[in-house]
Protein backbone atom coordinates (compact mmCIF):
# COMPACT_ATOMS: atom_id res chain seq x y z
CA UNK A 1 0.00 0.00 0.00
CA UNK A 2 1.54 3.34 -0.91
CA UNK A 3 2.44 5.76 1.81
CA UNK A 4 -0.82 7.86 1.30
CA UNK A 5 -3.25 5.49 1.18
CA UNK A 6 -1.98 3.83 4.30
CA UNK A 7 -2.35 7.30 6.16
CA UNK A 8 -5.78 8.08 4.54
CA UNK A 9 -7.09 4.81 5.94
CA UNK A 10 -5.80 5.05 9.40
CA UNK A 11 -6.90 8.34 9.29
CA UNK A 12 -10.41 7.14 7.99
CA UNK A 13 -9.85 4.71 10.98
CA UNK A 14 -9.26 7.07 13.76
CA UNK A 15 -12.63 9.23 12.43
CA UNK A 16 -14.69 5.93 12.63
CA UNK A 17 -13.65 5.07 16.17
CA UNK A 18 -13.72 8.69 17.74
CA UNK A 19 -17.68 8.90 15.74
CA UNK A 20 -18.57 5.50 17.36
CA UNK A 21 -17.17 7.28 21.06
CA UNK A 22 -14.21 5.38 21.80
CA UNK A 23 -12.39 7.17 24.38
CA UNK A 24 -8.46 7.89 24.58
CA UNK A 25 -6.86 6.17 27.43
CA UNK A 26 -5.88 8.76 30.28
CA UNK A 27 -1.98 9.33 30.41
CA UNK A 28 -0.62 8.65 34.43
CA UNK A 29 1.37 11.68 35.37
CA UNK A 30 0.60 13.85 32.18
CA UNK A 31 -1.82 17.04 32.78
CA UNK A 32 -4.91 17.89 30.44
CA UNK A 33 -4.16 21.54 28.48
CA UNK A 34 -7.39 23.56 28.03
CA UNK A 35 -6.26 26.54 26.39
CA UNK A 36 -8.88 29.30 25.92
CA UNK A 37 -8.21 32.41 23.39
CA UNK A 38 -10.26 35.46 23.08
CA UNK A 39 -10.44 37.44 19.59
CA UNK A 40 -9.67 41.11 20.00
CA UNK A 41 -8.94 40.49 23.77
CA UNK A 42 -6.81 43.86 25.57
CA UNK A 43 -5.47 42.82 28.57
CA UNK A 44 -5.46 46.15 29.52
CA UNK A 45 -9.62 46.14 29.93
CA UNK A 46 -9.56 43.10 32.36
CA UNK A 47 -9.30 43.77 36.33
CA UNK A 48 -6.52 41.67 36.75
CA UNK A 49 -4.32 43.73 34.56
CA UNK A 50 -5.52 46.89 36.70
CA UNK A 51 -8.53 48.27 34.88
CA UNK A 52 -10.73 49.75 37.05
CA UNK A 53 -13.89 49.76 34.87
CA UNK A 54 -13.81 46.10 34.26
CA UNK A 55 -16.21 43.41 35.15
CA UNK A 56 -14.06 40.22 35.01
CA UNK A 57 -14.57 38.12 37.82
CA UNK A 58 -14.02 34.80 36.10
CA UNK A 59 -10.83 35.71 34.29
CA UNK A 60 -9.62 37.59 37.63
CA UNK A 61 -10.24 34.69 39.62
CA UNK A 62 -7.80 32.43 37.09
CA UNK A 63 -5.18 35.09 37.50
CA UNK A 64 -5.61 34.85 40.87
CA UNK A 65 -4.72 31.22 41.40
CA UNK A 66 -2.18 31.27 38.28
CA UNK A 67 0.35 33.33 36.93
CA UNK A 68 0.15 36.30 35.11
CA UNK A 69 2.69 37.72 32.38
CA UNK A 70 2.47 41.50 31.92
CA UNK A 71 4.06 41.17 28.31
CA UNK A 72 2.75 39.01 26.29
CA UNK A 73 2.72 39.24 22.79
CA UNK A 74 1.19 37.96 19.83
CA UNK A 75 2.52 36.92 16.66
CA UNK A 76 0.61 39.15 14.47
CA UNK A 77 -2.10 42.01 14.49
CA UNK A 78 -4.94 39.26 13.55
CA UNK A 79 -6.34 36.43 14.03
CA UNK A 80 -5.24 32.98 11.94
CA UNK A 81 -1.37 33.34 11.51
CA UNK A 82 -1.50 34.98 15.32
CA UNK A 83 -3.35 31.44 16.62
CA UNK A 84 -1.41 29.36 14.08
CA UNK A 85 1.58 30.67 15.49
CA UNK A 86 0.44 29.76 18.88
CA UNK A 87 -0.39 26.32 18.11
CA UNK A 88 2.82 25.20 16.23
CA UNK A 89 6.06 27.48 18.15
CA UNK A 90 6.24 29.05 14.58
CA UNK A 91 6.26 32.54 12.76
CA UNK A 92 3.88 32.62 9.67
CA UNK A 93 6.55 32.82 7.83
CA UNK A 94 7.60 29.75 8.47
CA UNK A 95 4.13 27.77 9.20
CA UNK A 96 2.52 29.89 5.73
CA UNK A 97 -0.86 30.84 7.00
CA UNK A 98 -0.53 34.23 5.78
CA UNK A 99 -3.67 34.78 4.64
CA UNK A 100 -7.13 33.43 4.74
CA UNK A 101 -6.81 30.31 1.70
CA UNK A 102 -3.81 29.03 3.29
CA UNK A 103 -2.64 25.87 5.13
CA UNK A 104 0.14 24.77 6.61
CA UNK A 105 2.60 22.57 5.02
CA UNK A 106 1.18 18.46 5.25
CA UNK A 107 4.30 17.49 5.91
CA UNK A 108 5.32 19.65 8.44
CA UNK A 109 5.53 17.74 11.89
CA UNK A 110 3.26 20.02 14.28
CA UNK A 111 2.95 20.22 17.82
CA UNK A 112 -0.06 18.62 17.96
CA UNK A 113 0.34 15.50 16.11
CA UNK A 114 3.50 15.31 18.74
CA UNK A 115 0.64 15.35 21.65
CA UNK A 116 -1.61 12.91 19.66
CA UNK A 117 1.44 10.72 19.41
CA UNK A 118 1.98 10.95 23.23
CA UNK A 119 -1.59 9.56 23.59
CA UNK A 120 -3.40 13.37 24.35
CA UNK A 121 -7.12 13.82 22.73
CA UNK A 122 -6.74 16.83 20.42
CA UNK A 123 -10.57 17.27 19.07
CA UNK A 124 -11.57 19.45 16.97
CA UNK A 125 -14.31 21.32 19.04
CA UNK A 126 -14.62 24.63 17.81
CA UNK A 127 -16.06 26.90 14.85
CA UNK A 128 -12.50 27.48 13.26
CA UNK A 129 -11.68 24.00 12.03
CA UNK A 130 -13.74 24.24 8.79
CA UNK A 131 -11.34 27.12 7.47
CA UNK A 132 -8.34 25.80 5.22
CA UNK A 133 -5.39 27.93 8.22
CA UNK A 134 -6.54 24.98 10.08
CA UNK A 135 -5.72 21.84 7.97
CA UNK A 136 -3.24 19.80 9.04
CA UNK A 137 -2.23 20.65 12.36
CA UNK A 138 -2.83 17.80 13.87
CA UNK A 139 -6.75 18.00 15.31
CA UNK A 140 -8.46 14.98 15.64
CA UNK A 141 -12.60 14.95 14.04
CA UNK A 142 -14.90 15.46 16.91
CA UNK A 143 -18.62 16.57 16.48
CA UNK A 144 -19.00 18.41 20.07
CA UNK A 145 -18.65 21.74 19.49
CA UNK A 146 -18.35 22.88 23.57
CA UNK A 147 -15.97 23.39 25.33
CA UNK A 148 -17.94 22.98 28.74
CA UNK A 149 -19.76 20.21 26.91
CA UNK A 150 -16.48 18.19 26.10
CA UNK A 151 -14.74 17.96 29.46
CA UNK A 152 -18.34 16.43 30.87
CA UNK A 153 -17.62 14.04 27.75
CA UNK A 154 -13.86 13.65 28.35
CA UNK A 155 -13.15 13.49 31.93
CA UNK A 156 -11.11 10.50 32.10
CA UNK A 157 -9.63 11.13 29.39
CA UNK A 158 -5.97 12.96 29.16
CA UNK A 159 -6.67 15.76 26.34
CA UNK A 160 -5.44 18.98 24.58
CA UNK A 161 -8.43 21.53 24.33
CA UNK A 162 -8.70 24.55 22.87
CA UNK A 163 -11.40 27.08 21.99
CA UNK A 164 -11.46 30.03 20.36
CA UNK A 165 -13.96 32.70 21.65
CA UNK A 166 -15.31 35.64 19.39
CA UNK A 167 -15.08 37.88 22.14
CA UNK A 168 -15.36 41.50 21.85
CA UNK A 169 -14.84 41.44 17.99
CA UNK A 170 -16.61 43.66 15.44
CA UNK A 171 -19.30 44.67 15.81
CA UNK A 172 -19.53 45.65 19.76
CA UNK A 173 -22.76 45.43 20.71
CA UNK A 174 -23.13 43.66 24.49
CA UNK A 175 -26.23 42.69 25.90
CA UNK A 176 -28.39 44.43 27.71
CA UNK A 177 -27.05 43.70 31.28
CA UNK A 178 -24.01 44.75 30.17
CA UNK A 179 -25.08 48.40 28.30
CA UNK A 180 -27.16 49.60 31.32
CA UNK A 181 -23.54 49.03 33.19
CA UNK A 182 -21.73 50.66 30.72
CA UNK A 183 -23.87 52.79 29.18
CA UNK A 184 -26.97 53.56 31.11
CA UNK A 185 -29.09 55.48 29.46
CA UNK A 186 -28.01 54.74 25.73
CA UNK A 187 -30.23 54.47 23.19
CA UNK A 188 -28.73 55.16 20.20
CA UNK A 189 -26.02 57.38 18.87
CA UNK A 190 -25.22 58.97 16.36
CA UNK A 191 -24.23 56.92 12.57
CA UNK A 192 -20.90 56.61 13.02
CA UNK A 193 -21.61 54.73 16.65
CA UNK A 194 -24.10 53.30 15.34
CA UNK A 195 -21.85 51.99 12.68
CA UNK A 196 -19.76 50.48 15.31
CA UNK A 197 -22.52 48.00 16.99
CA UNK A 198 -23.57 46.86 13.55
CA UNK A 199 -20.26 46.40 11.28
CA UNK A 200 -17.88 43.50 11.09
CA UNK A 201 -15.62 46.32 8.61
CA UNK A 202 -14.77 49.66 9.95
CA UNK A 203 -12.03 50.89 6.99
CA UNK A 204 -9.94 53.21 8.31
CA UNK A 205 -11.18 57.17 7.75
CA UNK A 206 -14.56 55.83 7.14
CA UNK A 207 -16.41 57.56 9.77
CA UNK A 208 -15.59 60.79 12.33
CA UNK A 209 -16.19 60.42 15.63
CA UNK A 210 -16.71 63.21 18.29
CA UNK A 211 -15.24 62.59 21.74
CA UNK A 212 -18.44 61.08 23.01
CA UNK A 213 -18.69 58.96 20.25
CA UNK A 214 -15.11 57.79 21.57
CA UNK A 215 -16.57 57.40 25.32
CA UNK A 216 -19.75 55.22 24.13
CA UNK A 217 -17.51 52.87 22.32
CA UNK A 218 -15.06 52.33 24.85
CA UNK A 219 -18.31 51.17 26.79
CA UNK A 220 -19.57 49.03 24.27
CA UNK A 221 -15.57 47.56 24.45
CA UNK A 222 -16.06 47.16 27.96
CA UNK A 223 -19.55 45.68 27.81
CA UNK A 224 -18.43 42.82 25.00
CA UNK A 225 -15.34 41.80 27.79
CA UNK A 226 -17.46 41.67 30.68
CA UNK A 227 -19.94 39.47 28.23
CA UNK A 228 -17.23 36.95 27.31
CA UNK A 229 -15.75 37.16 30.79
CA UNK A 230 -19.39 35.97 31.77
CA UNK A 231 -19.48 32.97 29.09
CA UNK A 232 -16.67 31.48 30.78
CA UNK A 233 -17.91 30.73 33.68
CA UNK A 234 -19.91 27.60 32.10
CA UNK A 235 -16.27 26.45 31.60
CA UNK A 236 -14.70 26.90 34.83
CA UNK A 237 -17.77 25.88 36.82
CA UNK A 238 -17.40 22.23 34.57
CA UNK A 239 -13.75 22.26 35.78
CA UNK A 240 -14.68 22.57 39.37
CA UNK A 241 -17.49 19.99 39.36
CA UNK A 242 -15.94 17.16 37.60
CA UNK A 243 -12.46 17.75 39.60
CA UNK A 244 -10.41 18.65 36.65
CA UNK A 245 -8.86 21.27 38.08
CA UNK A 246 -5.43 19.66 40.11
CA UNK A 247 -4.78 17.79 36.89
CA UNK A 248 -5.33 20.39 34.53
CA UNK A 249 -3.12 23.35 32.93
CA UNK A 250 -5.62 26.17 31.77
CA UNK A 251 -4.78 29.03 29.87
CA UNK A 252 -6.16 32.34 28.97
CA UNK A 253 -4.99 34.11 26.01
CA UNK A 254 -5.51 35.80 22.66
CA UNK A 255 -5.16 36.12 19.17
CA UNK A 256 -4.38 39.81 19.33
CA UNK A 257 -5.46 42.97 20.89
CA UNK A 258 -7.99 45.78 19.31
CA UNK A 259 -6.83 49.42 18.98
CA UNK A 260 -9.03 51.74 20.71
CA UNK A 261 -8.34 54.83 19.20
CA UNK A 262 -4.85 54.66 20.17
CA UNK A 263 -3.90 55.89 17.04
CA UNK A 264 -7.39 57.27 15.77
CA UNK A 265 -8.68 54.33 14.75
CA UNK A 266 -10.38 51.06 16.15
CA UNK A 267 -10.33 47.79 15.45
CA UNK A 268 -7.09 45.14 13.95
CA UNK A 269 -6.09 44.40 10.38
CA UNK A 270 -9.02 42.63 9.29
CA UNK A 271 -11.57 45.07 10.31
CA UNK A 272 -9.38 48.30 9.26
CA UNK A 273 -7.52 46.79 6.18
CA UNK A 274 -5.03 49.22 7.55
CA UNK A 275 -2.77 47.33 10.36
CA UNK A 276 -0.52 47.78 12.18
CA UNK A 277 2.03 46.53 14.88
CA UNK A 278 1.71 49.08 17.40
CA UNK A 279 1.17 47.66 21.10
CA UNK A 280 -2.37 47.99 21.29
CA UNK A 281 -2.60 45.62 18.70
CA UNK A 282 0.03 43.17 19.68
CA UNK A 283 -0.03 42.92 23.35
CA UNK A 284 -2.46 39.86 24.50
CA UNK A 285 -2.86 38.54 28.17
CA UNK A 286 -1.60 35.54 29.22
CA UNK A 287 -2.60 33.79 32.40
CA UNK A 288 -1.49 30.18 33.02
CA UNK A 289 -2.46 28.26 36.16
CA UNK A 290 -2.08 24.53 37.62
CA UNK A 291 -2.69 24.80 41.26
CA UNK A 292 0.16 22.71 43.28
CA UNK A 293 2.69 22.83 39.94
CA UNK A 294 3.11 26.32 39.34
CA UNK A 295 2.78 29.44 41.85
CA UNK A 296 -0.42 31.44 42.72
CA UNK A 297 -0.98 35.05 42.43
CA UNK A 298 2.08 35.70 41.02
CA UNK A 299 3.10 38.18 38.07
CA UNK A 300 6.18 38.24 35.18
CA UNK A 301 7.44 41.52 33.86
CA UNK A 302 9.82 39.76 31.16
CA UNK A 303 8.25 39.58 27.59
CA UNK A 304 7.21 36.15 26.35
CA UNK A 305 5.23 35.78 23.05
CA UNK A 306 2.21 33.67 21.53
CA UNK A 307 5.10 31.02 19.97
CA UNK A 308 6.62 30.16 22.90
CA UNK A 309 3.50 28.53 24.49
CA UNK A 310 3.77 25.16 22.76
CA UNK A 311 7.42 24.87 23.72
CA UNK A 312 6.87 25.57 27.12
CA UNK A 313 3.22 23.03 27.78
CA UNK A 314 5.83 20.42 26.15
CA UNK A 315 8.33 20.71 28.90
CA UNK A 316 5.25 21.22 31.56
CA UNK A 317 4.01 18.29 30.78
CA UNK A 318 7.25 16.39 30.65
CA UNK A 319 7.34 15.74 27.01
CA UNK A 320 10.03 16.36 24.35
CA UNK A 321 9.25 18.57 21.94
CA UNK A 322 11.35 16.83 18.37
CA UNK A 323 9.99 18.92 15.79
CA UNK A 324 10.33 22.58 14.17
CA UNK A 325 10.48 25.08 16.93
CA UNK A 326 11.05 28.93 17.16
CA UNK A 327 9.41 29.36 20.47
CA UNK A 328 11.63 29.59 23.96
CA UNK A 329 10.01 28.18 26.41
CA UNK A 330 9.41 30.10 29.40
CA UNK A 331 8.95 27.17 32.17
CA UNK A 332 11.55 29.19 34.46
CA UNK A 333 9.36 32.30 34.76
CA UNK A 334 6.44 30.36 35.47
CA UNK A 335 8.71 28.63 37.95
CA UNK A 336 9.33 32.02 39.85
CA UNK A 337 12.51 32.62 37.67
CA UNK A 338 13.45 36.40 37.07
CA UNK A 339 16.21 36.14 34.05
CA UNK A 340 14.01 36.75 30.82
CA UNK A 341 13.74 33.21 28.13
CA UNK A 342 14.03 35.55 24.90
CA UNK A 343 15.97 38.75 23.76
CA UNK A 344 13.68 39.63 21.06
CA UNK A 345 10.20 39.84 19.81
CA UNK A 346 9.00 39.21 16.43
CA UNK A 347 5.76 40.02 14.84
CA UNK A 348 4.86 39.87 10.74
CA UNK A 349 1.23 39.83 9.06
CA UNK A 350 -0.30 41.69 6.06
CA UNK A 351 -1.98 45.09 6.69
CA UNK A 352 -5.74 43.60 5.70
CA UNK A 353 -5.52 40.56 7.22
CA UNK A 354 -8.49 38.19 6.51
CA UNK A 355 -9.39 40.61 4.20
CA UNK A 356 -6.76 40.40 1.77
CA UNK A 357 -7.37 39.69 -1.59
CA UNK A 358 -5.98 36.17 -2.54
CA UNK A 359 -4.12 37.44 -5.91
CA UNK A 360 -2.41 40.60 -4.32
CA UNK A 361 0.70 41.16 -2.82
CA UNK A 362 -0.25 43.77 -0.23
CA UNK A 363 2.31 45.79 1.48
CA UNK A 364 3.68 44.20 4.47
CA UNK A 365 4.48 44.54 8.43
CA UNK A 366 7.07 42.72 10.93
CA UNK A 367 8.56 44.50 14.35
CA UNK A 368 11.35 43.36 16.41
CA UNK A 369 11.61 44.47 20.42
CA UNK A 370 14.59 44.15 21.99
CA UNK A 371 15.83 46.38 24.98
CA UNK A 372 12.36 48.48 25.65
CA UNK A 373 13.35 49.54 21.80
CA UNK A 374 10.55 48.91 18.72
CA UNK A 375 11.08 48.85 15.43
CA UNK A 376 8.26 49.04 12.49
CA UNK A 377 9.14 47.84 9.22
CA UNK A 378 6.69 48.31 6.46
CA UNK A 379 7.39 46.84 2.96
CA UNK A 380 5.86 47.35 -0.10
CA UNK A 381 5.98 45.84 -3.54
CA UNK A 382 8.50 48.05 -5.93
CA UNK A 383 9.38 50.46 -2.79
CA UNK A 384 12.47 50.45 -0.32
CA UNK A 385 10.94 49.25 3.25
CA UNK A 386 9.95 52.52 5.52
CA UNK A 387 10.71 51.99 9.47
CA UNK A 388 9.54 53.73 12.75
CA UNK A 389 12.03 53.31 15.77
CA UNK A 390 10.49 53.76 19.04
CA UNK A 391 11.58 54.06 23.10
CA UNK A 392 8.93 52.13 24.55
CA UNK A 393 9.80 53.16 28.18
CA UNK A 394 9.73 56.78 27.32
CA UNK A 395 7.29 56.52 24.81
CA UNK A 396 4.53 53.60 25.87
CA UNK A 397 1.88 54.83 23.16
CA UNK A 398 4.58 54.94 20.36
CA UNK A 399 3.63 58.42 18.88
CA UNK A 400 7.64 59.86 18.73
CA UNK A 401 9.43 58.05 16.08
CA UNK A 402 12.67 57.82 16.69
CA UNK A 403 14.39 56.73 13.24
CA UNK A 404 16.04 59.47 12.53
CA UNK A 405 17.32 60.34 15.65
CA UNK A 406 18.77 57.54 16.60
CA UNK A 407 20.89 55.73 14.14
CA UNK A 408 22.56 53.30 16.37
CA UNK A 409 19.38 51.97 17.38
CA UNK A 410 17.90 52.06 14.05
CA UNK A 411 20.82 49.57 12.97
CA UNK A 412 21.06 47.44 15.70
CA UNK A 413 16.78 46.17 15.08
CA UNK A 414 17.46 46.23 11.12
CA UNK A 415 20.13 43.82 12.00
CA UNK A 416 18.09 41.57 14.36
CA UNK A 417 14.89 41.89 12.23
CA UNK A 418 17.35 41.13 9.02
CA UNK A 419 18.60 38.09 10.56
CA UNK A 420 15.18 37.07 12.13
CA UNK A 421 13.84 36.73 7.89
CA UNK A 422 16.77 34.69 6.88
CA UNK A 423 16.44 32.44 10.18
CA UNK A 424 13.10 31.84 9.24
CA UNK A 425 13.58 31.35 5.48
CA UNK A 426 15.54 28.32 5.80
CA UNK A 427 13.37 26.88 8.34
CA UNK A 428 10.84 27.12 5.80
CA UNK A 429 12.72 25.61 2.88
CA UNK A 430 13.32 22.88 5.10
CA UNK A 431 9.94 21.87 5.96
CA UNK A 432 8.83 22.21 2.60
CA UNK A 433 12.26 20.05 1.40
CA UNK A 434 10.64 17.42 3.83
CA UNK A 435 8.54 14.74 1.48
CA UNK A 436 4.75 15.01 2.05
CA UNK A 437 3.71 11.78 3.19
CA UNK A 438 0.31 12.29 1.39
CA UNK A 439 2.27 12.11 -1.83
CA UNK A 440 -0.43 11.44 -4.78
CA UNK A 441 -1.93 7.91 -5.66
CA UNK A 442 -1.53 8.49 -9.49
CA UNK A 443 -5.34 7.44 -9.70
CA UNK A 444 -7.69 10.10 -10.92
CA UNK A 445 -10.78 9.89 -9.09
CA UNK A 446 -12.81 11.58 -11.36
CA UNK A 447 -12.38 9.21 -14.48
CA UNK A 448 -15.92 9.03 -16.16
CA UNK A 449 -17.38 11.45 -13.39
CA UNK A 450 -19.52 14.70 -14.12
CA UNK A 451 -18.69 18.09 -12.65
CA UNK A 452 -19.76 18.39 -8.63
CA UNK A 453 -23.21 19.48 -8.37
CA UNK A 454 -23.99 21.10 -5.01
CA UNK A 455 -26.69 19.59 -2.91
CA UNK A 456 -26.73 21.76 -0.08
CA UNK A 457 -27.28 25.06 -0.11
CA UNK A 458 -30.09 25.25 -2.81
CA UNK A 459 -29.99 27.97 -5.47
CA UNK A 460 -31.17 31.18 -3.99
CA UNK A 461 -31.97 29.73 -0.17
CA UNK A 462 -32.05 31.57 2.78
CA UNK A 463 -30.19 29.67 5.20
CA UNK A 464 -30.95 30.42 9.02
CA UNK A 465 -29.30 29.84 12.45
CA UNK A 466 -32.12 26.85 13.39
CA UNK A 467 -32.14 25.31 10.53
CA UNK A 468 -28.85 23.23 11.21
CA UNK A 469 -28.25 24.90 15.39
CA UNK A 470 -26.02 27.22 13.77
CA UNK A 471 -23.92 24.67 11.43
CA UNK A 472 -23.63 24.90 7.62
CA UNK A 473 -23.45 21.70 5.74
CA UNK A 474 -22.26 22.36 2.48
CA UNK A 475 -22.68 19.10 0.41
CA UNK A 476 -22.04 17.95 -3.32
CA UNK A 477 -22.31 15.09 -5.44
CA UNK A 478 -19.04 13.52 -6.46
CA UNK A 479 -16.27 10.80 -4.76
CA UNK A 480 -16.73 11.02 -1.28
CA UNK A 481 -12.83 10.28 -0.68
CA UNK A 482 -11.25 12.66 -3.32
CA UNK A 483 -9.53 16.07 -3.01
CA UNK A 484 -11.42 19.22 -4.13
CA UNK A 485 -10.94 23.18 -4.68
CA UNK A 486 -14.05 25.37 -3.47
CA UNK A 487 -13.91 28.78 -5.51
CA UNK A 488 -16.02 31.86 -3.36
CA UNK A 489 -17.46 34.98 -4.33
CA UNK A 490 -19.25 36.65 -1.27
CA UNK A 491 -20.58 40.00 -0.70
CA UNK A 492 -20.94 43.77 -1.94
CA UNK A 493 -18.46 46.65 -1.99
CA UNK A 494 -16.55 46.90 1.10
CA UNK A 495 -17.69 43.11 2.16
CA UNK A 496 -16.77 41.62 -0.94
CA UNK A 497 -14.00 38.49 -0.81
CA UNK A 498 -13.60 36.34 -3.59
CA UNK A 499 -10.57 33.24 -3.28
CA UNK A 500 -10.06 29.90 -3.05
CA UNK A 501 -9.11 26.50 -0.29
CA UNK A 502 -9.14 23.00 -0.59
CA UNK A 503 -11.45 20.09 0.88
CA UNK A 504 -10.76 16.93 0.95
CA UNK A 505 -14.34 14.68 0.79
CA UNK A 506 -17.41 15.80 -0.74
CA UNK A 507 -18.57 18.56 1.55
CA UNK A 508 -17.65 20.25 4.51
CA UNK A 509 -19.68 21.36 7.59
CA UNK A 510 -18.91 24.81 8.84
CA UNK A 511 -19.59 25.99 12.51
CA UNK A 512 -21.89 25.78 14.54
CA UNK A 513 -21.46 28.51 15.33
CA UNK A 514 -23.24 30.74 18.11
CA UNK A 515 -25.62 33.78 17.45
CA UNK A 516 -23.56 36.39 18.26
CA UNK A 517 -20.92 35.13 15.62
CA UNK A 518 -24.02 34.45 13.00
CA UNK A 519 -25.00 37.68 12.75
CA UNK A 520 -21.98 38.82 10.88
CA UNK A 521 -22.62 36.72 7.85
CA UNK A 522 -25.75 38.49 6.25
CA UNK A 523 -23.16 41.62 6.01
CA UNK A 524 -21.35 39.20 3.30
CA UNK A 525 -24.72 37.94 1.50
CA UNK A 526 -24.85 37.14 -1.77
CA UNK A 527 -22.95 33.98 -0.92
CA UNK A 528 -21.53 32.36 -4.17
CA UNK A 529 -19.50 29.44 -4.99
CA UNK A 530 -18.35 26.96 -7.10
CA UNK A 531 -16.84 23.41 -6.69
CA UNK A 532 -13.69 22.09 -8.75
CA UNK A 533 -12.40 18.49 -8.63
CA UNK A 534 -8.23 19.25 -7.79
CA UNK A 535 -6.29 19.64 -10.66
CA UNK A 536 -8.98 19.37 -13.08
CA UNK A 537 -10.93 23.28 -13.32
CA UNK A 538 -12.70 21.79 -16.81
CA UNK A 539 -14.65 20.00 -14.36
CA UNK A 540 -16.27 23.15 -12.40
CA UNK A 541 -19.31 22.60 -11.23
CA UNK A 542 -21.87 25.40 -11.76
CA UNK A 543 -21.96 28.22 -9.49
CA UNK A 544 -24.52 28.07 -6.57
CA UNK A 545 -26.01 31.30 -4.52
CA UNK A 546 -27.27 31.75 -1.43
CA UNK A 547 -27.67 33.94 1.53
CA UNK A 548 -27.85 34.12 5.05
CA UNK A 549 -31.04 35.44 6.91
Amino acid sequence: MRPNALRYVLAAAAAFLFAAGAQAAPLPGRPNIVLITVDSFRPDRLGCYGYKRAHTPVIDSLAAHGVTFERAYSSASWTNPSLVSMLTGLYPSVHGVERRGLSVPEQLVTTLERLRAAGYLVPEINYLFPMPNYTHLGFTPYDCRDLAQFLALEQDTTFFAWYHYHGPHLPYSPPDKYLRRYLPGLKKGDRAVEAVRANVLMRRGEYRFSDRDREIIHGLYDGEVAAQDEELAAVFRALDSLGLRKNTIVIVSADHGEEQFDHGWIGHASTSLDGTLYEELIRIPLIVSWPGHIPQGTRVSAPVQGVDLMPTLFELAGLAPAMPQQGVSFLSLLKGGTTPTRTAVFCECSVCGYQCPDSTQPDWLRAVLSDNWKLIQRTSPGAAPRYELFDLRADPGEHKDLAGAQPEELLRLQGLLSAHILESARLRESVLATPDSAGDSGVDPFIGQAAPVVAFPAEGQVVNWDLHQGAVPVRWSGPAAADYVLEYKVGLGKYHLEGSFPVRGAGQTFGPFNRLFWRAFPLYNPWTFRVAPKGRPELAGPWRTFSFE
